[in-house]
């Protein structure tokens, strides 16, 4: 029997999947992104993933990888990485694996994967333009229209991270509303806090003040980026993906809530809604390819 292996690099983790033939997954992995040295480590990781899933599983017939940064999508160099994971431009894992395990591989980046999973199979079934974006070690963005992301001339459309740059502060959106930057406010501004998004989350579910006030705070940050989009893009629905999506409601009503105050008034028409498949959707969307012939003749 003959499985697809999905790959998806992140800043914080390194996630793996077989699917079966049912475009299933039959089974999970991951194990933390390394530190330093990115173009040599983080290969060495995948590698280390890939001789055991084949190991395990035989017979491979693809390989579709989800990763950070600006990819090529054709030649699978990553052309741009920004600052979550140093050292990764010029990185070609599709290369790598096609040259050793004789495998083709299709490549993409994270967000632009995640979008299409939760096209597939997730949040965003049915609607044709939406834009998806993922909250974690940074921001991403994806905006989804005719059945494809929106590539832009050089790949990097989307990059809704890298916006609304404020020069008094010297930082950009996703340095101001990304996961890493709550948990990081959250350690510096709750006295004795020491844990992670879940324990502060369920913290102001059960009426701790010090934070509802940070994520009311976070939130509106969010809502600024979502609202650019809403300007720019006019899309369906917005997608927000990542860990914390998985607070739903709760993450939803306090950026709706915000918004009204960044759009003229009656302007949008966009639903926002949370990822369906989770951390696992990347993982999804880089197989899909491996999928797509089976999906359209049913």
């Amino acid at each position: 029997m003959e499985h697809v292996i999905g790959i998806d690099v992140g800043g914080t983790e390194i996630k793996a999947a077989v699917f079966g033939p049912d475009a299933q997954i039959i089974y999970h992995q991951k194990v933390p992104t390394p530190a330093g040295e990115a173009n040599v480590r983080i290969p060495e990781a995948v590698c280390g993933m890939m001789n055991s899933l084949k190991n395990r599983y035989g017979d491979i017939r693809g390989v579709g990888i989800s990763t950070a940064g600006v990819v090529d999508t054709e030649s699978g160099e990553i052309l741009f990485a920004g600052g979550t994971i140093p050292s990764y431009k010029g990185t070609n894992l599709k290369k790598l694996i096609e040259e050793r395990y004789g495998i083709p591989v299709s490549i993409a980046n994270d967000v632009n994967a995640a979008a299409r999973g939760e096209w597939w199979k997730g949040a965003a079934r049915g609607s044709d333009h939406f834009f998806c974006m993922t909250l974690g070690t940074g921001i991403g963005g994806c905006m989804f229209s005719s059945g494809e992301p929106v590539l832009g001339a050089h790949y990097r459309a989307g990059e809704i991270g890298h916006t609304l740059y404020d020069k008094h502060t010297a930082t950009t959106y996703e340095q101001r509303a990304s996961m890493s930057v709550l948990m990081r406010r959250a350690t510096q501004e709750i006295e004795g806090f020491s844990g992670d998004g879940f324990e502060l989350f369920e913290r102001a579910r059960k009426g701790d003040a010090a934070c509802s006030r940070l994520i009311n705070s976070w939130t509106e940050e969010i809502a600024r980026g979502i609202a650019e989009m809403i300007l720019f893009a006019d899309p369906s629905i917005i997608v927000i993906g990542g860990g914390v999506s998985e607070q739903k409601q709760f993450l939803l009503d306090p950026i709706t809530a915000h918004l009204e105050a960044y759009l003229p008034s009656g302007f949008s028409q966009t639903v926002l809604v949370t990822a369906e498949l989770g951390n696992k959707a990347a993982l999804h969307g880089a197989v899909y390819p491996y999928f797509k012939s089976e999906m359209e003749c049913v």
